[in-house]
This record gives structure tokens, C-alpha cells and sequence, in this order.
């Protein structure tokens, strides 16, 4: 089969009108391009264009570096989203399939990869039943990997709340019982 086949494929456009550098009340859906440090993350923003569990591979720049996306975002910047149309393919092999293959644009001056083209790349799905056992091996991995990524961020926030009160004197160490 092909990608076309088995996904529905988008580019990402304009960046959104309301943008944050971090996550706030109002901006707390992120913001993708085709970056790769942190991901791709580029900001916050107050809605989402994607909402299921899908897989982002970027089309200008750095062609071919691949994410796996699990919460709602926004795709900007010709970031190519893929959201699996069936059962036929799990979003979690798409994704590994994708890490895995050579990913190439056209062009002489800046190479890009457009989702006309990208649509036609080859894939091979597996029997019902080995998509069925790939999943239930894969899935649990994937939600620890995710929920560890969430404590390290929580982790992250709570050392950069501390460590100036530390720093300055406002909390001393040693009256902490611990």
C-alpha cells in the first residue's frame, strides 16, 4: 500500500495569530514547524488544528525528521501531519516504519518534500493479527515513555521554581526535615 492509502496526509500553514513562547492558561495547545530541537515545538497557542494521536514529518529544512504527536497541536510551516485513516496501520508503526525508511524532497536550490509525492511512498502492513499483537507490545511502552516525559517536565518546573528561592536564602536546606 501507500501512505496515501493509509493516512490522511496535511501540510501545516500559517502560524496562528495568538502565540506564546511557553505554556499558559489561555496558550495551552502547542505549536509544531519543521525544527528539530525540542521536537519541532515552536510555541503555544489557544486551539488546535489536530486532535488524534498522529505522525509529523518535516518538509522544508531538515527533510525527514519524524515525531510521534499524542495531544492536540497545531502544524505550521509545510510540516507534513499523517493521522492513519483504518486499523489497517496503528499511528505507533507508522511512526517506526517512517523513522526507519530514507526520506528525501525534491528541488535544487531547497529541498522539499510535498505531500502529492510523499503520498505515493510505499509501505508494507502487516497481517491483521500481527498489527493487533505489534499494538498491544507497543501501546504500553509508548504511555510509560509519555508519562515519564510529563514527570520530567513536572520535575523540570518544580527545580525552576526552588532553586532561586535556594539560591537567594529564602529557603534554608537545613531546616528541611528530610
Amino acid at each position: 500500500m501507500t501512505l496515501g492509502d493509509v493516512s490522511e496526509m496535511s501540510a501545516g500553514g500559517d502560524k496562528p495569530k495568538t502565540i506564546s513562547d511557553h505554556k499558559t492558561d489561555e496558550c495551552q495547545y502547542p505549536v509544531y514547524s519543521n525544527g528539530i530541537s525540542d521536537e519541532g515545538l515552536y510555541g503555544f497557542t489557544t486551539d488546535y488544528k489536530i486532535s488524534s494521536e498522529s505522525v509529523t514529518v518535516s518538509a522544508r529544512g531538515t527533510i525527514g525528521f519524524v515525531c510521534l504527536r499524542h495531544i492536540p497541536f497545531t502544524p505550521i510551516v509545510r510540516l507534513v501531519t499523517l493521522v492513519p485513516r483504518s486499523n489497517a496501520v496503528s499511528t505507533k508503526y507508522l511512526y517506526l516504519w517512517l523513522k526507519n525508511i530514507p526520506i528525501h524532497g525534491t528541488g535544487t536550490t531547497q529541498q522539499q518534500l510535498t505531500v502529492p509525492d510523499f503520498r505515493k511512498t510505499e509501505i508494507i502492513i502487516p497481517p491483521e493479527a500481527d498489527m493487533k499483537a505489534f499494538n498491544e507490545t507497543t501501546n504500553p511502552l509508548f504511555q510509560q515513555v509519555w508519562a515519564n516525559q510529563e514527570e520530567n517536565a513536572e520535575l523540570a518546573d518544580l527545580r525552576d521554581t526552588l532553586l532561586p528561592r535556594l539560591m537567594s536564602g529564602e529557603l534554608d536546606v537545613s531546616a528541611l526535615d528530610l
